[in-house]
């Protein structure tokens, strides 16, 4: 692989990273002069949060397995690839405490898993 390779792949799962904790640290009030897009970040439905909680967390351990992809030990980068997703939800959640409207929850971290492991078998499948 080359490094313009490993930079790309690099570079495209941190705009995804950069994407996730956007989306995790935007307020869940929405106040009078907020852009629309705070309004509909905060009437979301519950269940449409918690689907992309599992979906966005399965993309993002799969662009980190194709990251990794340097790492020749298959079970050491799915490992690492779900370890790096776990952490970085469980942080995510953690912040959201701290933002107006917010709550993480240990819930959340669990959903944040379930989809990375989805999206760790179908980087089996695909990569």
């Amino acid at each position: 692989m080359t490094s313009f390779s490993i930079t790309i792949r690099a570079g495209l799962t941190l705009c995804f990273m950069a994407l996730l904790m956007l989306l995790s640290l935007i307020p869940g009030d929405h106040r009078p002069g907020d852009h629309a897009f705070f309004w509909l970040v905060a009437n979301t439905p519950t269940l449409v949060q918690k689907v992309l909680h599992f979906c966005l967390y399965g993309v993002f351990a799969l662009l980190m397995v194709w990251t990794l992809d340097g790492i020749q030990s298959r079970s050491r980068r799915f490992l690492i690839a779900f370890g790096i997703a776990l952490a970085f939800g469980a942080v995510m959640e953690w912040c959201q405490t701290m933002v107006p409207g917010r709550f993480g929850t240990v819930y959340d971290i669990a959903l944040n898993a379930a989809g990375a492991g989805l999206g760790l078998m179908a980087a089996a499948f695909m990569l």
